[in-house]
């Protein structure tokens, strides 16, 4: 079935992440956001059946120093769902914004699941209707517009948001 495009790869590997939601272009479309998700070595024979239910929940964090977009879905594979956190702080990275304005206004979300290698076991589209790109349309314009805030101010930090939000140490 082929693999992950190789900046997706790539930019897993970086960020010591199995799950990214980034801008990609398939087979000569126009460019869309589409989820990426690394399986463990030992699940795929999760993947029997298919195409599978996904059920996608948005969240906005709120922090002093800058504002993040969460997307959690979970994929209802037969013996056990798949489970996925992606953040996005798109008043920092170009990417992030960039990828929450095309879930904005997609019709679908194409979602591939890939092994360790991140070779492709699975594909979907996952149907984007109104209410979630309104939904993404609405967290981006609220954390783009909170971030200038926090920028003016002179306490935007992302590193720290995204630290707080996850619950991580600052080492």
């Amino acid at each position: 079935m082929g693999c992950f495009p190789d900046e997706v790869v790539v930019a897993l590997h970086n960020g010591g992440v199995t799950v990214t939601c980034v801008p990609v272009q398939i087979d000569g479309e126009d460019w869309k956001a589409a989820l990426f998700y690394v399986m463990a070595a030992d699940s795929p024979s999760l993947l029997d059946g298919g195409p599978f239910a996904v059920s996608l929940e948005l969240d906005l964090h709120e922090h002093d120093n800058g504002t993040l977009v969460e997307l959690v879905f979970e994929i209802d594979t037969p013996n056990a769902p798949l489970q996925g956190t992606v953040m996005f702080l798109t008043g920092h990275s170009s990417t992030h914004y960039d990828t929450m304005k095309l879930l904005a206004s997609q019709t679908d979300l194409p979602l591939f699941i890939g092994n360790e290698y991140c070779q492709i076991l699975t594909q979907q589209r996952i149907p984007l209707n109104d209410t979630y790109r309104s939904g993404f349309r609405q967290l981006l314009e609220e954390s783009v517009s909170r971030d200038a805030l926090i920028r003016l101010s002179g306490r935007y930090d992302p590193d720290k948001v995204f630290v707080d939000v996850l619950g991580l140490s600052a080492d």
